[in-house]
């Protein structure tokens, strides 16, 4: 609705409340002045749900002011979202209230979504960005939601929301406070659904009791996407022992020290698996079969490390000693293989988590692996080995310890 103009965008629009044909089911506020008589106009119409995306100013008046909104609303039977909010951006049902741009190429990725991250941010900014922004990883996001003030609605009200919302898998929160209300629903939602968060306040003391109520914490903000994929896309893992296959010692050693850091084991597999390992792979391999180090390979062409790569990675998980696998890609070109092999390794075992981490790969196959394995639904790492391997522990802790199924 827009007094000055019968045409936004080509969509015909309406000076007044009066001259809408229909009561609209929401109503998104945009500007500061006159608020509070818009939300009694709007409520004499028999509007039941606001968006109150106006910034309402710090000071007596603001107090005095969102009293005002809340008690109209109560009276009215309304529900309303903010004041001071961003808005939502709602991928899976193409649907945004956001001020700021929701680039169309990124509303046409996440359309449709099937079971993707549900995010919550106490920041307008870093909620807004994910409508320009994606992760380097095809990551599904399902529902961005910055509430503002939160005086109706607050991060508990959505979190509920969430549990029950088949298109919300798992919830990443970035935290400026973090509440008592939120402490408690957290406890009964990470149960069912797990709930990442970042928190950059100072009260350690609330930190950990989200901590203790199921929350899983992260060491930094881009961590709320980067394991949200882990927890999206690996099944449960049935324990610690991780199988590994990479190029090089060092690579692969890189790796082992993070499992050491993280308490994970380095699985041994059964005599069959070790004897189809050291017999068809070979390289720098040792007596035990994993880690498996091809190095040197027989000839440096794609199609020779792809076998490397099927063979060996089907004797793991084919393995009932090896609860995962860990996917070191190190190569340049001429070694590059095609990814899209382990599309029937997952199928054919589809209850072992695969991670893939990229180590100094050289960049035109790596955004070939990235693509294929977004795909396939393969989390992947680009020269992040210590975040890799804490992924899979977070994993394997979050459904050991806190999961329960419906």
């Amino acid at each position: 609705m827009n007094p000055n103009a019968t045409e936004i965008l080509g969509v015909k629009s309406y000076s007044s409340l009066e001259e809408l044909p229909e009561i609209p089911d929401l109503a998104v506020i945009v500007i500061s002045q006159k608020i509070v008589e818009i939300i009694e106009k709007l409520a004499q119409f028999g509007v039941k749900h606001l968006t109150i995306q106006s910034e309402l100013k710090p000071g007596t008046k603001y107090h005095k002011t969102a009293l005002t909104i809340r008690d109209i609303c109560e009276k009215n039977g309304i529900t309303y979202l903010g004041p001071s909010m961003l808005g939502i951006i709602n991928f899976s049902d193409n649907f945004t209230t956001s001020i700021i741009p929701v680039r169309e190429h990124i509303m046409r990725e996440y359309k449709n979504i099937k079971k993707g991250v549900g995010f919550i941010a106490q920041s307008g900014g870093l909620a807004g960005a994910l409508g320009w922004w994606m992760p380097s990883q095809k990551l599904p996001i399902s529902k961005v939601i910055h509430l503002g003030r939160g005086f109706h609605i607050t991060e508990s009200d959505i979190l509920e929301y969430f549990l029950d919302d088949n298109t919300v898998k798992v919830i990443s929160i970035f935290l400026r406070d973090i509440s008592s209300q939120l402490i408690e629903t957290v406890k009964k939602i990470s149960r069912f659904k797990p709930v990442l968060f970042f928190y950059v306040g100072k009260d350690k003391v609330m930190e950990d009791n989200l901590k203790n109520a199921g929350g899983i914490s992260v060491k930094n903000y881009i961590e709320l996407f980067e394991f949200a994929k882990i927890f999206l896309w690996c099944p449960r893992p049935n324990g610690p022992n991780l199988g590994i296959i990479g190029p090089s010692s060092g690579a692969i050693h890189l790796i082992l020290k993070e499992m050491r850091d993280q308490k994970l084991s380095l699985a041994k597999p059964g005599k069959k698996s070790q004897e189809i390992i050291l017999e068809k792979v070979g390289g720098s391999t040792c007596e035990y079969g994993n880690p498996v180090d091809y190095w040197p390979p027989e000839k440096f062409i794609g199609t020779k490390i792809c076998d490397i790569y099927n063979t060996s990675a089907e004797a793991l998980l084919k393995d009932k000693n090896v609860d995962g696998l860990i996917l070191a890609l190190e190569f340049f070109i001429e070694i590059e293989f095609d990814f899209s092999i382990f599309e029937n390794l997952i199928k054919s075992y589809p209850d072992k988590p695969i991670i893939t981490i990229l180590i100094q790969a050289e960049r035109e196959g790596a955004k070939r692996v990235l693509n294929t394995a977004s795909d396939l639904k393969i989390p992947v790492f680009e020269n992040e080995i210590e975040r890799a391997v804490r992924g899979y522990r977070l994993l394997y802790d979050y459904y050991s310890k806190t999961y329960k199924k419906k």
